[in-house]
């Protein structure tokens, strides 16, 4: 958008809208135009409270687009961890739900939640935990129910839940023509497979009620018991070591998940390092001190530090100012196995200067248990998750180092990726599943007034 454009008169605001909007003459425009990766500049953001103001703002969008004869930047932002940074704009309009964040229990029994998607996944823990439920979240409590639960979630407990999406029993959603709309496997059901793994482009999600997971308070009467085991190796052979840790996780029970971050050793090119966090659910029992034994013994431990904890001590929120400082640049990969493509592609990558670490992640588990096409989440068949994290201001040649591996995957998690490009874009659904949602968004927002968010 250029400043001549920025500076365009757009239609007066409603009255409806004029007390939620901050503009940068505001004391707290600052506070609310960026997210955790990027400074936005939008022109106007506004601070939502309900589903009637949601309404309100997705109209007057509308209306403006209308009048300037083109499309002006409207991004929506929950939470404001979003890798994508399709939550803040320049020159646009930012729709700030971070006001509609309530966390209600319906029925304490059967684990039903309702969650507004301005709340934060530390906060939803904290009140849940109270219950003895749990739900698989993203990894930082700071992270926003609406971005991530519309998109995957790929959370500590993946091996236990799956992903948050497949949690998703019925939603509030509001459509680029402004009306409510509540949806279910009964109630508009083309939208409630859509908002499941297909982000905000068919509308902006408000509410969900999940479908929680019971666990059984510790003898100390601890609730939602995690037993935390987080181990520190210095690895010489990253193949022998990845099969070894991979025949580890995928034998042990859903109870236990495991994810590592692998980067360089600072005194020695041969090394590997590599983070291990590895999180039984529930109790610890004999079988879970079993398995930490064994993770013992994949490789040489330098350090090692196992605890006892909640969920939500896991995953509790700090509730992080919004100052867009964490300039990284993330790219991923779904995949079926280990195998020398990947092995390949690790040693080449932590070469670079310009990687910084490399996530793998075991993801086997339920999520190969559903079909498809049971929600907007393509790929059913991957085991693994990889992640490379680099510096931004080199992303041409991180894309470069990636490409090879990304090549053989079955596809890429699209609210994980820096990347932001249409060749990215196409890797985050598959062909049947791109169609289908190309369908529901010409339904449903064929102008793309909701315009800041992969599109399928």
């Amino acid at each position: 958008m250029t400043d001549s454009d920025n500076q365009q008169k757009w239609p007066a605001l409603p009255a409806t809208l004029s007390n939620i909007a901050v503009t940068k003459n505001s004391g707290k425009y600052e506070s609310v135009s960026s997210n955790y990766f990027k400074v936005g500049h939008p022109r106007l953001v506004f601070m939502a409270e309900n589903d009637e103001q949601v309404s309100h703002v997705v109209e007057y969008a509308g209306n403006v687009q209308r009048f300037v004869g083109h499309q002006i930047p409207f991004s929506v932002r929950s939470g404001g961890h979003g890798i994508t940074n399709y939550s803040v704009n320049d020159g646009g309009i930012i729709i700030d739900l971070s006001q509609m964040n309530q966390v209600n229990i319906l029925d304490e029994a059967k684990g039903l939640v309702k969650v507004q998607a301005g709340a934060v996944w530390g906060d939803v823990a904290d009140k849940i935990s109270k219950a003895d439920l749990v739900l698989s979240s993203g990894d930082f409590g700071d992270t926003g129910v609406g971005g991530l639960a519309t998109s995957g979630g790929l959370g500590l407990l993946v091996r236990k839940q799956g992903l948050t999406t497949d949690q998703i029993l019925g939603a509030t959603i509001i459509t680029a023509d402004g009306k409510k709309r509540n949806v279910n496997k009964e109630e508009n059901s083309d939208l409630f497979w859509a908002i499941r793994g297909g982000g905000s482009q068919v509308g902006i999600v408000t509410e969900f009620i999940f479908q929680a997971d019971k666990v059984e308070p510790a003898k100390s009467g601890q609730r939602v018991p995690i037993g935390l085991q987080k181990l520190s190796y210095n690895v010489f052979d990253l193949s022998h070591f990845l099969f070894a840790w991979h025949s580890w996780i995928t034998t042990a029970t859903e109870d236990m998940s495991s994810l590592l971050m692998l980067t360089k050793n600072d005194s020695n090119s041969s090394i590997i390092s590599v983070q291990a966090t590895n999180i039984w659910c529930g109790e610890k029992t004999d079988l879970c001190e079993k398995y930490f034994t064994d993770a013992l013994n994949i490789a040489k431990v330098e350090k090692q530090d196992e605890s006892n904890l909640s969920y939500h001590t896991l995953v509790q929120a700090p509730h992080l100012p919004h100052e867009g400082a964490n300039n990284v640049y993330v790219k991923n990969v779904l995949l079926t196995k280990i195998d020398d493509h990947l092995l390949n592609a690790l040693h080449t990558m932590l070469k670079s200067s310009a990687v910084m670490g490399i996530e793998v992640r075991a993801i086997d588990g339920p999520i190969n248990q559903l079909s498809p096409d049971f929600d907007a989440w393509s790929f059913r068949e991957a085991t693994l998750f990889v992640a490379m994290w680099g510096d931004i201001t080199q992303s041409g040649l991180l894309n470069q180092l990636f490409k090879p591996l990304q090549e053989h995957g079955c596809g890429v998690y699209g609210a994980y990726s820096s990347d932001t490009s249409k060749s990215e874009t196409t890797k985050a659904w598959s062909r049947d599943t791109r169609e289908r949602l190309q369908k529901v968004v010409k339904k449903y927002d064929s102008k793309h007034i909701i315009n800041q968010s992969r599109y399928a």
